[in-house]
């Protein structure tokens, strides 16, 4: 038992694994410190990468001139790939469910999934990836087209945010309703979300998600006997208001 878990953590420190814990870890940094540089750094993705854009076009040109072509015998995406672009995808779905979007989950998505073709793409030349084929199963091929038309059916049809906070929302509603009947909102970790700005308002309370926008906070409100007259709260049900700030720019 104990040989075959050393094993198994041996293979996870092999060079093939290190691109996905290198993005696993830092997901779970965005995710554990929605306010830290890291993340803010992320959130600025989008404006760096308009920055260095011709960059990444010479990348693709040098990439090409890489590969072989025709692309003939190609091995089959490996386990490191599969779960690279499993967590690319759990990072926009991530960042699709909080309200406003956290764009720095929604940077290391795109970021990974945009990265991992080209990555695959050169392991295809070294010599080390193995003979053609590659690892057993043909089912290897179908894998990340389906979890990328997965994670963009449930982003186009559905709402995650929406669904997230119907599983957090029994959570929430206790935070809220202890909050009033102590007269006291503390920031603090709640189902999977670090609420900030907590405050008690017009017999409610009210609280920004942390990550969540990019000029303006963005958060949820509890409200027991309705939402105030001032104010734009756009209702969810079961006495939950969804609201954002003023720009912040």
């Amino acid at each position: 038992m104990i040989t075959n878990g050393t094993a198994a953590l041996r293979r996870l420190t092999f060079p093939g694994y290190r691109g996905p814990l290198l993005v696993a870890a830092l997901l779970t940094a965005v995710v554990a410190l929605p306010g830290g540089r890291l993340h803010n750094e992320f959130t600025l993705l989008p404006v760096y990468m308009m920055l260095i854009f011709p960059l990444l076009l010479i990348g693709v040109v040098v990439v090409g001139a890489t590969v072989s072509w025709p692309l003939t015998g190609l091995r089959r995406p490996g386990a490191s790939a599969l779960l690279g672009v499993a967590l690319g995808c759990s990072a926009v779905l991530l960042g699709m469910s909080v309200p406003g979007q956290d764009l720095a989950l929604l940077g290391v998505g795109v970021l990974t999934l945009v990265g991992l073709p080209f990555a695959w793409l050169l392991w295809q030349q070294w010599s080390v990836a193995g003979p053609a084929g590659g690892p057993a199963g043909r089912w290897r091929w179908a894998v990340a087209p389906l979890l990328v038309a997965a994670t963009v059916l449930t982003v186009t049809q559905y709402d995650p945010a929406e669904a997230r906070l119907a599983l957090a929302r029994p959570a929430l509603t206790d935070w809220a309703e202890h909050a009033l009947a102590s007269g006291e909102a503390r920031p603090e970790w709640v189902a999977g979300y670090r609420l900030t700005e907590t405050e008690l308002t017009d017999s409610g309370v009210k609280f920004a998600v942390a990550g969540s926008g990019m000029f303006a906070h963005h958060g949820y409100a509890y409200f027991p006997s309705g939402a105030p007259a001032h104010g734009y709260y756009t209702p969810l049900g079961n006495d939950w208001y969804e609201w954002s700030g003023p720009d912040r720019f």
